[in-house]
């Protein structure tokens, strides 16, 4: 008999918690596991509903974190489903989820995608506020699931939860059939993917800009992506005339189309729970320069795969880019290394036997 699990999340997008969750519903063991998923009107439903696997899709808007029609919503969806286990990602889904599941007794797993002590609120009280939800629905969850071992560490620290009952599960990738062609043209490209928000320290990777031109004219940098601070972004590009160089390529379906034109990635994020998208990069081939936060050094091996500096310095990200543009054999060579530890460390048959052990464990144990 076949086990059902529900998976629930709030973000619409395809960013790191979505995409991550994609690749689940696309390697899940569907002999095993008859799958049905929540998520709100977006992109990410788009996606969904063109996987070649039958997925029972249930769309729900989640408008905030206390969206009370929301969790009325889900909590009926959970009710007609009557599902084996639930499985939900990311701090809105978490507490929504988790709140319209209070009292119905079905097993439920916790991804945190998102904190981890690097990562701030905007306001201290909201701060608290959110620590205290995520330690309050700890105690209707049966199992966490941490994307990195600083993920992990915030929420043993901050007594979310307790370690014995969170397991570490690094993002994975399908290993890509495609190269970049680093160096191989007459301007060097610098590129960086993600969501546009603060967190995500774009605008210090700006800031370092005109010093990298001033010794590589030719030097581009490409952003990927869209979110609320890209106004802002042009802004700081325009302030600094930098038009010429900068480039805002919007929304991506398809990543590495964009990253095979890349001869440097760079991730300047303030905050990184993992960094998916440097998984994509090393995979690629591309030598890496990442700030030294969260999960990024988990992922990338300084001086072997890339060059970790501190987070929110353009005078660090300059040091560390204008060193891999000086030495493009080295960079390479990074390069090179990255992919084959890409392959190696973010292997896509761990993430998903891991996440079915987990299911299966925890159904078994509440059964």
């Amino acid at each position: 008999m076949k086990l059902k699990v529900l998976e629930i999340i709030g973000d619409a997008t395809l960013a790191g918690a979505p995409r991550h969750l994609l690749t689940l519903l696309e390697n899940f063991d569907y002999k095993k596991f008859e799958i049905f998923v929540i998520c709100p009107p977006g992109p990410l439903a788009g996606e969904i509903k063109t996987l070649k696997e039958s997925v029972n899709l249930y769309i729900v808007p989640m408008h905030s974190r206390f969206d009370l029609k929301a969790i009325k919503e889900i909590r009926l969806n959970i009710k007609h489903i009557k599902p084996n286990l639930i499985h939900v990602h990311g701090t809105r889904a978490g507490l929504l989820g988790r709140l319209a599941a209070i009292g119905l007794k079905f097993p439920l797993i916790y991804t945190e995608h998102l904190w981890t002590r690097d990562y701030h609120l905007s306001s201290h009280l909201e701060n608290i506020l959110q620590i205290t939800g995520l330690w309050f629905l700890d105690m209707f969850t049966d199992q966490n699931i941490a994307v990195s071992q600083a993920v992990k560490d915030f929420m043993v620290e901050s007594q979310v939860s307790r370690a014995e009952k969170i397991t570490v599960i690094y993002n994975a990738i399908s290993p890509s059939k495609k190269k970049a062609k680093i160096f191989s043209g007459k301007d060097v490209t610098l590129g960086t993917v993600g969501t546009l928000n603060l967190q995500k320290g774009i605008q210090h990777l700006i800031s370092a800009m005109p010093k990298i031109i001033k010794e590589f004219p030719k030097t581009k940098l490409v952003i990927v992506g869209e979110g609320f601070y890209k106004d802002h972004l042009k802004e700081l590009v325009r302030k600094m005339k930098l038009s010429r160089s900068v480039t805002f390529t919007g929304f991506a379906k398809d990543i590495e189309e964009e990253m095979i034109n890349f001869d440097i990635y760079v991730q300047p994020s303030i905050s990184e729970s993992f960094g998916l998208a440097i998984v994509q990069a090393m995979d690629l081939g591309l030598p890496v320069v990442a700030t030294n936060t969260g999960g990024i050094p988990e992922v990338v091996t300084t001086g072997k795969t890339g060059l970790l500096v501190e987070a929110a310095s353009p005078s660090a990200l300059t040091s560390a880019i204008l060193t891999l543009l000086r030495d493009q054999e080295k960079a390479k060579e990074m390069g090179k290394l990255g992919a084959e530890e890409a392959k190696i460390r973010f292997n896509l048959k761990d993430l998903i036997e891991e996440t079915e052990g987990i299911y299966e464990k925890v159904a078994q144990n509440r059964a």
